[in-house]
């Protein structure tokens, strides 16, 4: 349960006009590995060998993130100002998959389900903590305005570039806050067991 780093890139148009509203979309895909085992022991192993590579460590699942910005500037009689502002992010959420259910026991099927219930709800606030994010950056660069458009885009992109470490800290923060919660969860603790 990491989160990877952040794509970016960064479109920018000058115009006139009027205020438009601002408007952040996303897209979420899930993707999945397969991972094998008769009981939680096992799976976990599977999970160890075949999870998603983050930050150079196996990951249980994790959360992609891609984002594009584009804003629109107005040159005003004596000011420059962000007319319109467009957040675009895209996520790939993977998680594992176990591909022959039919051999696990009724309990540990079960179990297995409710923790893979726990990896995407996990996921999904990872996606969550990007929009809030993105919000932040929204408000922080309509509110932009300069003598001339060159300041306000220089301002913009110092707001982008320091977004994604800001981001990046609070995704490892929250993976260490749920490392407990994770560590608590009924398949985990029989993964630790043994069983």
């Amino acid at each position: 349960m990491k989160i990877r780093t952040l794509a970016a890139g960064l479109v920018m148009a000058i115009t006139s006009g009027v205020v438009a509203s601002a408007a952040t979309q996303q897209t979420t895909q899930y993707s999945s590995y397969p991972v094998t085992g008769r009981n939680p022991t096992e799976i976990y192993r599977a999970i160890l060998n075949r999870g998603p590579m983050v930050e150079g460590k196996r990951a249980i699942a994790a959360t992609t993130s891609q984002a594009v910005q584009s804003h629109v500037l107005t040159q005003g009689s004596s000011s420059c100002r962000v007319t319109e502002f467009r957040l675009n992010f895209r996520f790939d959420v993977k998680l594992p998959r176990h591909t022959t259910l039919a051999v696990l026991s009724p309990r540990d099927r079960y179990l297995w389900q409710q923790f893979l219930g726990f990896l995407k709800t996990h996921e999904l606030q990872h996606t969550r903590l990007w929009l809030q994010c993105g919000a932040n950056l929204e408000r922080q660069v309509m509110s932009l305005r300069a003598a001339s458009c060159a300041e306000v885009e220089r301002r913009a992109e110092d707001l982008w570039r320091r977004m994604k470490p800001s981001c990046d800290r609070q995704q490892v923060d929250f993976d260490k806050q749920q490392r407990g919660e994770l560590m608590s969860h009924p398949f985990m603790q029989k993964v630790m067991r043994g069983d």
